[in-house]
């Protein structure tokens, strides 16, 4: 008899909620549910359709818990809160999924196991929080890892002919590929407090594009090796938005939540400063939205 896979999901927000659901569908995956907010139900909407899947969410921890991976679904903001959630569920044979858009996402972990048990994960998963509670998800989620051992051990928990892995040799311009796109996006529309409808005008679109030309001088001062029409294929990218749709920083600032302001443009302020760049559009987003 096959042993079950014990995978815990640590942050069961618009992301995890996603990842969940796609784990569940493996029966020989024994999933374990963690977060500070008490939930009955996963609800989400996959193709139109609302799904509701029980589960039993723990909100504290007083046993450490052996587990063969863990998956965390955290933001920037919620590292420090959830270190007593790390001491807890990770031991020496744990293997940890970072999901999270950014740079350098393994240092939080670090003090609780080695690199090589740690794997970041990039998501592209535009998923916005409906007004009936149910997190829509409209396309198919789409993962990015290092190409590794770990890489392909952790694709082969998914049934991936509902969830895009893929599997890249070089994950730096990857993440900073994502990094400057979410955070171009995101803070523009924060500044705004407005959705993708803003970006119909000129002015916005170039103010887009000064923003992302500025966060791309420090990519690649830091390695990022990417292509020098990235711009206009992010703006023709953009323009086939819906109206509506918002981003995760717009969803935490209209909801009186921190933003993930540090570990985006604030990555990009600080990582300029040490390659001796100028970023004053970064700069002036941060001390606005701060």
């Amino acid at each position: 008899m096959k042993t079950r896979t014990t995978i815990g999901i640590l942050g069961i927000g618009a992301i995890g909620t996603v990842i969940s659901y796609h784990l569940q569908r493996n029966s020989q995956h024994e999933l374990y549910y963690f977060s500070r907010t008490k939930k009955s139900h996963l609800n989400l909407i996959i193709e139109n359709t609302p799904i509701e899947i029980p589960v039993g969410i723990q909100t504290k921890i007083s046993t450490k818990k052996t587990l063969d991976w863990l998956i965390i679904c955290l933001k920037e903001h919620q590292y420090l809160e959830a270190k007593h959630w790390f001491s807890m569920l990770i031991t020496s044979k744990t293997q940890i999924v970072i999901i999270r858009n950014g740079l350098h996402l393994k240092t939080p972990l670090l003090d609780f196991t080695s690199g090589n048990k740690i794997l970041e994960c990039l998501i592209d998963c535009p998923t916005q929080l409906s007004k009936t509670g149910f997190y829509q998800c409209p396309n198919m989620p789409i993962l990015t890892v290092a190409e590794s051992a770990l890489g392909m051990y952790f694709k082969s928990l998914f049934n991936t002919t509902n969830i895009n892995i893929n599997q890249v040799k070089d994950f730096k311009t990857e993440s900073w590929k994502k990094l400057c796109e979410s955070a171009t996006l995101g803070a523009i529309l924060c500044l705004h407090n407005d959705t993708c409808r803003i970006f119909k005008t000129k002015q916005l679109q170039d103010q887009y594009r000064n923003l992302m030309n500025e966060s791309l001088q420090v990519a690649r001062a830091d390695g990022a090796i990417i292509e020098s029409n990235f711009v206009e294929k992010m703006l023709a990218k953009l323009m086939h938005y819906p109206e509506t749709k918002g981003s995760s920083m717009l969803a935490d600032l209209r909801n009186k939540k921190p933003i993930e302001l540090g570990a985006k443009n604030g990555m990009i302020s600080l990582l300029g400063k040490y390659y001796n760049l100028d970023t004053p559009i970064n700069d002036l987003i941060i001390r606005k939205l701060s």
